[in-house]
């Protein structure tokens, strides 16, 4: 059984390609805000508790599968956020990324759990079981979020390096503060 399509639906899909856009700078490498780090894993966490909650016919396996998909995500996402080359200026609260595309792959998976899950509400039948859906999305925002943490730790105790400075000509217009 699957509730009809809804506003929810809509809202999963709405936030999945928020999540995968604002992420987007990251991945590219440009020089970004700390604060940008927090924005995509919100929203693959918000993603995954919505789609958990769309679970109608949850049991205990399922909530279950959800919490390991999370920490499988989350172990995954906290080893590659120590191992990412980043530079940081602590000065301005600005960092970049070394080009990586693991991110982007882990929010195009959130798109697809969205996706998957709109068009069983609107097929009124699940394409993949939902609580399979919601524990993708779970492994996948489990990922965001703790490379996002990682990252983050890790550039409070970084070494220091001036990004504004060694910024020139179309680099400098990719700032993103």
């Amino acid at each position: 059984m699957i509730a009809p399509l809804s506003l929810s639906n809509v809202l999963t899909v709405v936030i999945a390609i928020t999540c995968l856009s604002t992420l987007a700078p990251q991945s590219r490498g440009d020089v970004v805000k700390l604060w940008r780090l927090a924005v995509p894993a919100c929203l693959a966490v918000v993603q995954a508790l919505v789609l958990l909650a769309s679970v109608i016919d949850a049991t205990f396996v399922h909530d279950a599968e959800w919490v390991i998909a999370a920490i499988v995500g989350a172990v995954g996402g906290r080893m590659r956020g120590w191992t990412i080359f980043m530079q940081v200026d602590q000065a301005r609260d600005l960092f970049r990324l070394k080009r990586n595309y693991d991110g982007q792959v882990a929010a195009v998976g959130l798109v697809i759990a969205a996706l998957t899950d709109f068009v069983s509400a609107a097929l009124e039948e699940p394409i993949v079981p939902e609580e399979h859906v919601a524990a993708a999305a779970a492994l996948c925002a489990g990922y965001l979020a703790y490379r996002a943490i990682a990252v983050a730790v890790r550039a409070t105790k970084w070494q220091h390096v001036e990004l504004l400075d060694t910024l020139q000509g179309a680099d400098s217009a990719r700032y993103n503060p």
